[in-house]
């Protein structure tokens, strides 16, 4: 029997087991007392339930004159009782009333105790509902079986009713107490929520800081892990606010001001500042040194009309202009405006190489400029977020006068921009939605998100899929961007799902026609919609991240397949692989190509990696320096797509380069005129210069191949030659004589 201590009861003896209970009086060492006064003693006043209302036990036993005595015992201690005989009118009863404690007897005639209380188990959880079960005092594996069931307590037969009373008592305290922490938390949880702030709570000593998840979400934390220790979270604050708010924290904790009050920036998770009040309290010790102290965050971004970074116009302002222009056209139709959003290619690039307080600068830089590009009677702009902008030009007549302001925005960004003391050149990818209205269609007018959804989706286009830097919304555009969307969240299993796979295209040494190698292409073969295009899925990657992965997969497949066809062959073959700007840009580039090369036991000089134009000009100081230490690993280097960029001689001939790869647009066009052939032979003389050789890829037809030979290219490739193709089939190409 468990030694549980209970609380004594005045002339209370124990029962001298359960079947006690049938008989009119209770057999004790003193004699036979009335069954009344032995249950429940004869001096001792009644224990009282808290509250208004009496707590309910419900006892679930078979036995009918048990279960009686019983309920006269809990009774009497003033509990609200409900007799239950069987596990499932049990069941019932905690489904369709109120419970506060289930005392359930093991033996019952259908369903025994231990399967019933692993189904109220399944209702409600220990803090909830405590269920104290009778077990066989000579059976220890019922009491084990008790609590493997979800029994919260036990009581042996014979009861003991001063036993069963304390622990029943003990239960309902401990619940009890438990509920009034949940409503504590619960109650704390709403008021945090109720008013939209953010709390933390920083201990100085130790440095432990929690942060509410209002907080974490109101500066892009939330799902994150991470939580700043200490001061820390001071490195979210913008850099102009920090040493503003440190001063004010230090005034507080020394005891110069009452509370800490201060007003600051802090970049939330789409890379926008957003204005913030951050207060708080100190709690010191008896020496009046401050050891703690908590407050609440608050944003109030939305009394600031302008971006807190670059003084723009905010998103709220001009989304709610945007708005306006809706309503005003749905009173009068032929007010027709447009909407242009822009974003800024490649910014990632910069604050990953210099720090985000350099992209900060950077940002700023843009705002200026393409402000002092708009007539301000007739347009706003505003910086939306990140590295987005976005245009209003009201009263417009024609989408050319958008398109003429979208290319004005596109001839200011041309310019560099100075960062630090460097220059960087970047350019802006643009979209845009007329706004179109005509009341008697039954198509609804859209909205201002409608069309800023709608400006964002052609930036899209503009970015990954026009020559221009502009792209006009369409509405096959939606269906596309919805694509492009499922094909983003497919492409993560892509390689998990050997989806990817890699074709090689031959290249052509033009002086004896023989195969100089190839070029490694990668294909998604996707189970639904076929071969997608890499125009379609790598701009996908690249904005997801997924190209660092990608590239990591492509680069160790092709050198595997050098390495294959060198064994198979006895000779090197030369392998060209693209790398992406991310891929470049990306933290330990060049020691993964180290490993791959090591991994894959491929010579370095038989792979060459293709870069793009426009890479090399981000940031050419740093971009010499990386290409100098692939060189110095035995790389061939190659500028893809050459032409269709913004080079700089004087940096150019500072790289160190091997291959210039004249785009297949000026192949396409040769012949239109004198002229595009003039710009392949300009080409080929300044690869002359810098000691380079070309390749013209793009290569469909024999005039265009004699063309090439007359100009003295070096090599070409093209579907003249061959498509890619598998690398069984590429096999059969290493010894093909082509010219």
């Amino acid at each position: 029997m468990s030694t549980f201590p209970s609380n004594p009861m005045n002339d209370l003896q124990a029962l001298q087991s359960v079947e006690n209970l049938a008989f009119p009086g209770i057999a004790t060492a003193n004699g036979t007392l009335d069954s009344t006064e032995s249950l429940y003693g004869s001096a001792e006043a009644p224990a009282k339930s808290r509250g208004s209302d009496p707590q309910t036990i419900l006892v679930v036993e078979g036995c009918e004159e048990t279960r009686e005595k019983l309920t006269q015992m809990l009774q009497y201690r003033q509990y609200r009782v409900l007799p239950a005989a069987t596990g499932r009118e049990a069941i019932v009863m905690v489904q369709q009333q109120h419970v506060d404690l289930v005392l359930l007897d093991v033996d019952l005639p259908d369903l025994d105790g231990f399967r019933t209380a692993r189904l109220l188990r399944q209702m409600m959880d220990l803090s909830r509902l405590p269920i104290v079960m009778v077990t066989s005092e000579s059976d220890q594996n019922e009491i084990v079986r008790a609590f493997d069931a979800g029994a919260n307590d036990h009581v042996c037969k014979p009861l003991d009713p001063a036993v069963t009373i304390a622990r029943i008592a003990t239960q309902l305290q401990l619940k009890s107490a438990l509920q009034r922490l949940r409503q504590s938390e619960e109650r704390y949880a709403l008021t945090a929520r109720g008013t939209n702030d953010g709390m933390w709570d920083w201990n100085l000593v130790t440095g432990e800081l929690y942060l509410s998840p209002r907080w974490r979400s109101m500066v892009g934390l939330d799902g994150v892990s991470w939580t700043p220790h200490g001061s820390e979270w001071m490195d979210l604050i913008h850099h102009e606010d920090r040493r503003r708010v440190q001063l004010d924290l230090e005034a507080h904790l020394c005891g110069e001001t009452d509370h800490f009050e201060t007003e600051l920036r802090m970049q939330d998770g789409h890379q926008t500042y957003r204005w913030m009040l951050c207060r708080g309290l100190a709690v010191k010790d008896s020496h009046g040194t401050a050891y703690r102290i908590a407050g609440s965050l608050t944003d109030i971004t939305e009394g600031k009309v302008a971006d807190a970074l670059t003084g723009l116009p905010n998103r709220m302002l001009f989304n709610d202009r945007v708005q306006r222009c809706v309503d005003h056209q749905a009173r009068n139709p032929q007010n027709r405006f447009a909407v242009i959003f822009m974003d800024v290619d490649d910014f990632k690039l910069v604050n990953d190489h210099f720090g985000h307080d350099a992209g900060d600068d950077f940002l700023v830089s843009i705002a200026s400029r393409l402000d002092t590009s708009l007539r301000k009677s007739d347009a706003i702009i505003a910086r939306m977020g990140g590295d987005e902008f976005a245009v209003l030009l009201e009263n417009i007549r024609h989408v050319d006068e958008a398109v003429a302001v979208a290319m004005r925005l596109h001839d200011k960004m041309r310019a560099p921009f100075p960062v630090g003391d460097r220059e960087i050149l970047t350019r802006a990818s643009m979209g845009i939605v007329i706004s179109e209205f005509d009341p008697e269609s039954s198509v609804p007018q859209a909205t201002g998100e409608e069309l800023l959804v709608r400006a964002d989706t052609a930036m899209y286009f503009a970015k990954n899929q026009s020559e221009l830097p502009y792209a006009i919304f369409n509405d096959d555009m939606l269906a596309e961007n919805m694509l492009r969307l499922e094909l983003g969240s497919q492409l993560r299993h892509s390689l998990e799902r050997d989806e990817l796979t890699l074709l090689y295209q031959p290249m052509v040494q033009m002086c004896d026609g023989t195969t100089a190698g190839f070029e490694a292409l990668l294909r998604w073969e996707h189970p639904e919609h076929g071969t997608v295009s890499p125009n379609t899925f790598i701009p996908i990657a690249e904005s997801n991240g997924l190209i660092i992965e990608i590239g990591k997969w492509v680069l160790r497949k092709a050198c595997q397949q050098a390495m294959r066809w060198q064994v198979e062959f006895g000779r090197p073959i030369m392998i060209s692989v693209n790398v992406s700007v991310r891929q470049l840009s990306s933290t330990g580039f060049v020691e993964a190509v180290t490993e791959t090369l090591e991994e894959t036991k491929l010579q370095p000089e038989c792979l060459k990696l293709e870069v793009t134009e426009s890479f090399l000009m981000q940031d050419p100081e740093s971009t010499i320096e990386l290409l100098h230490q692939l060189r110095r690993i035995g790389l061939t280097i190659g500028i893809d797509d050459f032409g269709t960029g913004y080079s700089s001689l004087s940096y150019l001939h500072r790289m160190p380069l091997d291959i210039l790869k004249v785009d297949r647009s000026f192949v396409e066009s040769m012949f239109d005129s004198e002229k595009n052939a003039s710009l392949i032979r300009s080409i080929l003389a300044l690869a002359k210069s810098l000691e380079l050789n070309v390749v013209a890829e793009g290569v469909e037809t024999l005039a265009q191949l004699q063309r090439l030979q007359d100009l003295g290219c070096h090599f070409v490739q093209g579907f003249y030659f061959s498509q890619p193709v598998k690398p069984e089939c590429a096999s059969e190409l290493i010894d093909h004589r082509w010219l």
